[in-house]
């Protein structure tokens, strides 16, 4: 755990807290915005985050790394190691990361991981903002229809008390004791929990839409793979998105 005070603003209600971390001008290192359902949760490449009230956990951690736009997406990888040795505290199931931001449990998306920050004149990361967005409790009547066959939760019904805040201050000790360096193997379990390892994907870049195989994941955290011609090659995040076949 780091050291270092961790402030805490909590709202019952928020439309992103990426939005209002992004829109504080002055904020301290290590602040946590967490709201207890959000009205436009935010994920990558645009797409909406189903945040209801009493059945998830969303929060964002505010950030001035002191290290390089490139190395931004260890954020994630430290985020979603957390999360998912998190959950698997809590919850004995299967418990994966689908590159490059997803925590699945038996096949289904139960979090989502979004990073966003500035860059200054010389790369590097003026600050940063990573969201977290769990789903704890299935919703009373299900999720909804466009998310039901795909969405999870930690618990299909009722979950102990105070649950929500023993997994945010489970998620966060963890966060903070790699981004301190006190953890260190962080990229080797974040490539022992890879759900995509050894399946088929399409990888989609705007209109593109191309097939390879998953081989693994490499120390930058890229995803390496074997395409149809049966070259090698590593995808970083960017633009791309990755679905099963």
């Amino acid at each position: 755990m780091t050291n270092d005070k961790i402030s805490v603003l909590h709202f019952p209600v928020l439309d992103s807290t990426n939005r209002f971390a992004l829109e504080i001008k002055d904020f301290s290192h290590l602040t946590t915005v967490v709201a207890d359902s959000q009205t436009a949760g935010r994920g990558r490449m645009g797409r909406s985050f189903y945040s209801p009230k009493e059945t998830g956990i969303y929060f964002s951690l505010l950030l001035h790394p002191e290290f390089s736009a490139e190395k931004s997406l260890f954020l994630t990888v430290m985020a979603a190691v957390s999360v998912t040795e998190a959950v698997i505290k809590y919850n004995k199931n299967d418990v994966k990361i689908k590159w490059v931001n997803d925590i699945y449990i038996d096949g289904k998306k139960v979090c989502g991981i979004l990073t966003e920050g500035s860059i200054n004149s010389e790369k590097m990361l003026d600050y940063a903002v990573v969201g977290i967005g769990i789903n704890v409790i299935t919703p009373e009547g299900g999720f909804p229809e466009d998310i039901k066959n795909i969405a999870t939760a930690i618990f299909p019904g009722k979950a102990d008390d105070n649950i929500n805040e023993k997994i945010v201050a489970e998620v966060i000790n963890r966060f903070f004791d790699m981004y301190n360096g006190n953890d260190t193997d962080f990229v080797d379990r974040y490539k022992k929990y890879s759900y995509l390892t050894g399946k088929e994907i399409n990888i989609i870049s705007g209109e593109i839409t191309r097939a390879a195989t998953v081989l693994g994941i490499t120390d930058d955290c890229h995803l390496l793979v074997k395409n149809e011609n049966g070259e090698i090659e590593e995808i970083s995040s960017g633009d791309v998105s990755v679905r099963l076949k």
